[in-house]
């Protein structure tokens, strides 16, 4: 995703991806927002990749830095 800023390709072509990309972003938010209201935490996390909550945390840290940065990538380059 944060590799698709550099590229030539015209935006319509990854769009898809950012959309999957922040709509998952938006729930994984939503559902850590619910855990902090209600305060409760579960051991693991998931069904499919059962995780920490700490890991949960930091990727979707990660994975909020990377379309930040994916956003001002693009800027930049539309910009220069």
């Amino acid at each position: 995703m944060l590799f698709g800023a550099f590229s030539k390709a015209p935006l319509k072509r990854y769009g898809q991806i950012a959309n999957w990309s922040i709509t998952g972003l938006t729930f994984g938010l939503l559902f850590q927002i619910s855990m902090a209201v209600t305060g409760t935490t579960p051991e693991q996390i998931g069904f499919v990749m059962p995780m920490s909550a700490l890991m949960v945390n930091a990727l979707l840290g990660v994975s909020m830095l990377m379309l930040v940065g994916r956003w001002m990538i693009r800027r930049m380059l539309q910009n220069a």
